[in-house]
């Protein structure tokens, strides 16, 4: 029996969403690896009814991995909701916790998760870190990167290393950023279980955060990623509210087989 699903996009990153309910078994990683090697994706945004929220979100990485947060992923589920009740306010819980979003058409805004300059997800140890950083939860772990020019940065290379450096015990994003002006940043994305992406809401969180602390920009901030812009309000007490689109590609059918 196939399974109802359906592809989103966002800032230029391509999800797929599929209700819980309609699962006759549970996503484990090797499903989803299975899914998003065939269908194609940055990752699996799986949905529930939730008691304290609205809905919940588990947000599963290409890898079979998953992800405490995802930004771009936050506003599709949030615009799906809403087409789906009417509701222009909507909660979405999430392992970062519950996330409050506003929908205006195709636009929402979703206030994330408070971020974080240190914890558990960043342990630097005697060995060196290669570059000039800041290290930034936005409930998943990021280290922001500045550089002159991010065309010329090798990340396909530096990327997997960065990933997977000591210092970050559960893997972290890597975002490469080259400073416009005080409220616009160009940002690169190595996305932890995914690869370079097009597009990460919960890195151009990060990246406005760092701009921010190291007084190289001001809130709100615009941060240009390959697939789109996403702007970003950033708060005294370290809470950032994320504003951009969401959109509905495509309602597809799972075959079965593809969840055995």
């Amino acid at each position: 029996m196939s399974v109802p699903a359906e592809r989103w996009e966002g800032a230029g990153n391509v999800y797929l969403l599929i209700d819980a309910e309609h699962l006759s078994v549970p996503l484990d990683p090797d499903r989803v690896r299975t899914v998003c090697a065939i269908l194609k994706g940055d990752g699996v945004l799986e949905v529930r009814r939730d008691d304290g929220a609205d809905v919940s979100m588990r947000i599963w990485n290409p890898d079979g991995s998953q992800s405490e947060a995802c930004g771009n992923g936050t506003r599709m589920v949030a615009r799906w909701l809403a087409e789906q009740t009417g509701q222009e306010h909507v909660s979405i819980s999430t392992a970062a916790g519950v996330l409050e979003c506003e929908v205006d058409g195709d636009m929402v805004a979703a206030r994330m998760a408070q971020t974080r300059l240190d914890g558990p997800q960043y342990a630097p140890t005697a060995e060196d870190f290669p570059y000039v950083h800041t290290f930034v939860s936005v409930g998943n772990p990021h280290v922001v990167i500045p550089v002159d020019d991010i065309d010329a940065f090798p990340l396909a290379e530096e990327g997997p290393e960065l990933e997977h450096h000591p210092w970050f015990p559960e893997r972290a994003n890597v975002e490469i950023v080259e400073r416009i002006d005080e409220h616009r940043i160009r940002m690169r994305v190595w996305e932890r279980g995914v690869g370079e992406t097009r597009a990460c809401g919960t890195g151009a969180c990060a990246v406005a955060v760092a701009g921010v602390v190291n007084g190289t920009a001001t809130s709100p901030v615009t941060v240009q990623l390959p697939g789109g812009e996403l702007m970003i309000e950033v708060d005294d007490d370290g809470f950032v509210t994320m504003h951009g689109p969401a959109r509905r590609l495509e309602r597809l059918l799972i075959p079965a087989s593809y969840l055995v």
